[in-house]
């Protein structure tokens, strides 16, 4: 049995007396490091405490000159953490999200909140949903909870930079109260958790969550819990789990506190014995865990005649979300869209959003196999090209609403023990319900919930009825769905359940890989199908792709169709000027964009305008992997490239395999003379290896030829960024 217990860590506040300033669940194996550690002496408990941290990667990232003597020594980020002023205030979730994840937190944790604090005002709002930053923002009045994501280059989500910008005196126009003047955020109690991914930016790892965090302090707030740093190349869910638990346990920590002063109890001394007594307290919580072998037995049931699947016509409900009302079936009819909502209160599509006609959509390779690069066809008019539907430019995206496979649907409808036909009714729900009402159960499962992604750890607790297991390890990891966990124990669960804590569906976004000039009324769009097998030895498919597979085109006037919207990408875009030098950087599907890029410069060639140098460096995992190359020497031979290195990774026989990287780092004096001549460079692929490995050479190409250190290096790239001299469009 993997044991948990709750450990209270002890730091000081302004005042130097002593605070528990997080409780967090880690593992029995550091049982003997925490009976070790004293109160009394530095020294004595210096190598257990960097042994107890030394893997806390949340703690210990980004730590700034002030707190390196103790990071270096104790492993972990020190910083100051403050007593709540109450346990009444109402508390605030802020967030500010870009694909989507710091929103799906802040909502976890409001249902986690709204649980336990029934009596206490919980609310959530993004960054950019007031008319103007500083109205964010109430000193004395709520808990200020900050959940952010980081975007491109260090930078914040879109719907979070004006805010951000504010914050950090960026930008001294913005905001009633703006100006040269700091705010006064005294009596501002807040708490930090940024959103981030080591693998992919490592440079530039939470730097958001980080500077907001410190500059809130500066500026006169008082942090309550100490920031947490979540990330997504490792394991996010559990860092945010087991921040979310700090939290929580800072608000029950207050309550017990306030209610010691009012009694007049030693406060500190309380601390203290919570401190010496963890291994009783680890031991409670350990007899608290469950042992029954079918967590469901006594849950309760319903009657619902005509749509439970029961033998008694009753069905299970949830003991912790409200009870849908479900209505007969209409029809055995499962839609395969949803534009029907469109301009309702249920609207669930964005409202630029069309229904587009596939027109083609093939395996690009001949001998590429299942895992080849694909290319889809879609046009922007309806099949009798009467109505433009939507308008897009070089280098923007299409966001596509995917659908579950329909295998996978049918077998979580076998598992809720209602009528997959049955309809969510629209009245008497509350406004927690996340999805759209009047869908049938079938219709939610498919359009509405991503089926394919891992249960939050919450919920992988209640499905299991223990918190006996490590998420890492034997969920996110491992990649286990719901469906894995009900159907390997044998368990039942309810609808409610099911549909309250289910993973949301998300629009995927796609580089266009055409160019609006050439073909100002079709998109193409560049996937590969995501299909492994997981280390439990379980096929997995990607949601997305494929769903874009499974688009058929026989030529007829009958059209398969997808949802989606143009996305503006501004800040991915041709010089205005012809003769800027371009460099072209990419790696597998980042030819997509490359391929837009590349068709534009086709198309003012033909039209004889005078073009700068084009250079391409572009890699495949091997040559039965290689797309466009008809393309690409046709360019050459325009002259809207002049010069070109394709590489593949693997498969050369006798040939020396390599990567972009090593023609990056190859040519570092070629790279060095673009950047200096003011040409601009295209970045594209995937963020966590591609684009980490490249950034890192360019880095490495800055201090050589250009003689700098890494912070100048560092300056440098980011005014290549600042001055669009650097675009990269990176993405997994």
């Amino acid at each position: 049995m993997i044991a948990r217990l709750s450990f209270k860590c002890i730091t000081f506040n302004r005042d130097a007396k002593f605070l528990a300033i997080t409780s967090t669940r880690y593992h029995s194996s550091i049982n003997n490091a925490l009976n070790s550690i004293t109160t009394k002496s530095v020294s004595s408990r210096e190598k257990s405490i960097h042994k107890f941290f030394e893997n806390r990667k949340h703690l210990h990232r980004g730590c700034d000159s002030k707190t390196n003597a103790l990071s270096s020594r104790w492993g972990c980020w020190f910083s100051t953490v403050n007593a709540l002023s109450n346990n009444v205030q109402p508390i605030r979730i802020l967030y500010a999200s870009q694909t989507g994840t710091a929103k799906l937190f802040a909502y976890q944790l409001s249902d986690q909140l709204s649980e336990i604090y029934q009596d206490r005002e919980i609310s959530i709002e993004g960054w950019h949903e007031t008319e103007s930053p500083d109205q964010l923002l109430q000193p004395g009045k709520a808990l200020h909870v900050f959940l952010t994501s980081v975007a491109g280059v260090g930078e914040p989500p879109d719907n979070g930079k004006a805010f951000y910008d504010w914050i950090m005196n960026k930008d001294k126009g913005v905001g009633k109260s703006s100006g040269n003047a700091d705010p006064n955020l005294n009596g501002l109690e807040y708490a930090v958790f940024g959103l981030g991914n080591s693998a992919g930016h490592a440079k530039y790892f939470n730097v958001i969550g980080k500077s907001l965090d410190a500059r809130l302090e500066e500026l006169g707030a008082s942090r309550v819990v100490e920031i947490g740093l979540g990330d997504d190349g490792d394991c996010i869910e559990d860092d945010f789990d087991i921040w979310m638990d700090g939290f929580m346990s800072k608000l029950k920590d207050s309550e017990t506190v306030q209610d010691l002063v009012a009694d007049g109890e030693d406060v500190a001394g309380a601390e203290l014995s919570s401190f010496e007594h963890i291994e009783e307290e680890h031991e409670l919580e350990g007899a608290e865990e469950s042992t029954e072998s079918e967590v469901m037995k006594g849950k309760p049931r319903i009657s619902c005649p005509g749509i439970a699947m029961s033998g008694n016509e009753t069905r299970l409900i949830s003991e912790k979300f409200p009870t849908l009302k479900l209505l007969p079936r209409e029809s055995d009819v499962v839609r395969k869209h949803l534009f029907h909502l469109q301009g309702t209160a249920d609207q669930f599509y964005d409202e630029k959003a069309g229904k587009l006609d596939v027109i083609g959509n093939k395996l690009l390779g001949i001998e590429a196999g299942e895992s080849g690069i694909h290319e889809m066809k879609v046009v922007l008019r309806d099949h009798n090209h009467t109505e433009q539907l939507l308008e897009y430019e070089t280098g923007d995206h299409l966001v596509v609403y995917p659908q579950n496979s329909q295998c996978i649907v049918d077998a979580y409808c076998n598992i809720v023990d209602v009528d997959r036909h049955a309809i969510i009714a629209s009245d008497d729900l509350t406004d927690s319900y996340p999805f759209p009402k009047g869908l049938t159960v079938c219709e939610t499962l498919s359009h509405c919930i991503d089926l394919g992604a891992p249960p939050s750890p919450s919920f992988t607790r209640m499905i299991l009825g223990t918190k006996d297991f490590d998420y890492k390890k034997d969920i996110a990891y491992t990649k286990r769905t719901v469906l894995d966990l009900l159907l390997q124990h044998n368990r039942r669960i309810s609808l409610e359940d099911l549909l309250f804590q289910c993973t949301p569906m998300r629009p995927r976004y796609y580089s266009i890989a055409s160019s609006n000039i050439r073909h100002p009324s079709e998109i193409r769009l560049v996937y590969r199908k995501v299909k492994y097998v997981t280390s439990l030895g379980v096929l997995r498919e990607g949601t997305c792709t494929s769903y874009l597979s499974h688009k058929g085109f026989v030529g007829s006037g009958s059209f398969a169709h997808i949802p989606a919207y143009v996305n503006s990408n501004p800040s991915f875009r041709m010089p205005k000027d012809n003769n800027v030098p371009l460099l072209f950087i990419a790696g597998g599907c980042g030819v997509a964009p490359i391929r837009a890029l590349l068709e534009e410069r086709i198309e003012l060639a033909k039209a004889g305008h005078k073009l700068g140098p084009g250079t391409l460096f572009l890699g495949f995992r091997n040559k039965d992997d290689e797309v466009y190359r008809h393309m690409i020497e046709y360019g050459l031979h325009l002259g809207a490239l002049s010069h070109v290195d394709v590489t593949y990774s693997s498969g050369c026989g006798d040939e020396k395999n390599k990567m972009v990287t090593d023609v990056v780092k190859d040519n570092g004096d070629r790279i060095w003379d673009h950047f200096e001549s003011g040409g601009v460079t295209y970045l594209c692929g995937g963020a966590r290896s591609f684009g980490a490995a490249i950034e890192s050479s360019f880095f490495d190409i800055i201090q050589e030829h250009g003689k700098m250190d890494f912070e100048g290096a560092e300056r440098y790239l980011r005014n290549m960024v600042k001055n669009g001299k650097l675009m990269d469009d990176l993405a997994d």
